[in-house]
């Protein structure tokens, strides 16, 4: 007979920054990094972390739903489908999108690492088999407004093993062009340079028409994509913008469930879907997500803006997913992302080792788990001020 849920606890968690470590990007600031975590524990004792994406901005929130889905929890089979299932069936208005798929995808991935203890297997195993043991990774970052700086950084990653780098713009065109020549000088002609424009994160952000204009000027730069160019519900402008532009756009970090995307890929509107695991529902929707993908033609590169227990359970579902591009590696610091894991990443050429560790393959000890919520480390985004 399979084991039980016996518990659900809810570990919200916050790391504050240095001085020095504090970063800015056109879309607010990050004074430190706080992550919701869900710790399911089985009848025969294994444990597993799950993480819930809206925890970063919204962590008074997401706990009362946890409270709210722990009865139902306790004492169902561990068996991730039935979790999922059972769950989604017990919202079916008020959960459908929202606060709610991001604390299903915590519970769900904690039920995943937590079986995957249980039976002392990885969780990719648990999904029938990775489709690929490596997996090509972009380093995420670029922040620097000075173009000097955004170079050396880029040096960084590809010293690290990277072939493929990140930069954020949105500093302004004349000042986006210096820094993405710097970022191509940097990586050379053979490697990959992603631009991130976060449009969905700006008080002001661009018109179709602006960003056609900026993007026809980093076309001499080969970007591999455009990433976010427009407020994430603006889906007829971002079909207009891949039916204009010979850059991929890619977008999707934002969508909550499947029929999200299907109106994405229905519009012609993306050619990279970036969803996310602690966002959309957890690794199964996930799946579901890059079938949707990949019978359009496009392609699934999941953002993973998170700490470690999200950014495996990103690894494990890109791992057995088809239609994969890249998974995002971010390289601002984060505390709760490198203390979690179980060890450190390998990256070779450009592709990140599938690690091969029971469950996920996190770990979140009583020192970490003692660092509790602090209100100063959230992160100030400039489209929620108020008086912008």
């Amino acid at each position: 007979m399979p084991t039980s849920i016996h518990a659900c606890e809810f570990l919200l968690l916050s790391r504050r920054y240095a001085p020095e470590e504090v970063w800015t990007w056109p879309g607010g600031r990050y004074n430190g990094w706080t992550s919701a975590f869900v710790r399911v524990t089985l009848d025969d004792g294994a444990v597993g972390h799950g993480e819930i994406g809206d925890g970063l901005n919204t962590p008074a929130l997401v706990g009362p739903i946890v409270d709210r889905v722990r009865p139902m929890l306790v004492g169902l089979p561990a068996e991730p489908r039935a979790v999922l299932e059972t769950l989604t069936r017990a919202a079916p208005g008020w959960g459908h999108g929202g606060l709610y798929q991001s604390v299903l995808s915590g519970v769900e991935a904690a039920v995943f690492d937590a079986l995957g203890r249980s039976l002392g297997v990885p969780a990719h195993v648990l999904l029938g088999g990775a489709r690929r043991l490596r997996l090509p990774v972009y380093a995420s970052g670029g922040l620097s407004a000075v173009p000097d700086e955004v170079r050396a950084e880029v040096l960084g990653h590809v010293a690290d093993g990277f072939e493929a780098v990140k930069i954020r713009i949105g500093f302004g065109d004349d000042l986006d062009v210096r820094r993405v020549a710097a970022a191509r000088e940097a990586l050379g002609d053979d490697r990959e340079l992603m631009l991130d424009l976060g449009a969905s994160y700006l008080p002001a952000p661009p018109d179709v028409r602006q960003v056609v204009e900026l993007a026809r000027r980093l076309e001499p730069y080969r970007p591999h994509w455009l990433e976010d160019p427009l407020p994430r519900d603006d889906i007829r402008g971002h079909a207009q913008l891949r039916s204009e532009l010979s850059t991929r756009i890619a977008t999707g970090e934002n969508e909550r469930t499947p029929d999200h995307v299907r109106r994405l890929l229905d519009a012609e509107a993306v050619d990279v879907v970036q969803t996310d695991v602690v966002y959309i529902g957890g690794i199964l929707r996930q799946l579901e997500i890059a079938a949707l993908v990949e019978a359009a033609g496009a392609r699934l590169a999941p953002h993973t803006w998170c700490s470690g227990p999200g950014l495996m359970a990103n690894i494990t579902a890109f791992a057995c997913a088809p239609a994969g591009s890249h998974v995002e590696l971010p390289r601002v610091p984060n505390g709760l992302r490198e203390r979690t894991l179980t060890g450190p990443l390998t990256i070779r050429d450009g592709l990140l080792d599938l690690p091969d560790v029971p469950g996920l393959g996190v770990v979140v000890d009583d020192e970490v788990a003692s660092w509790s919520f602090d209100p100063e480390s959230l992160p100030t985004l400039l489209n929620a001020e108020r008086d912008r």
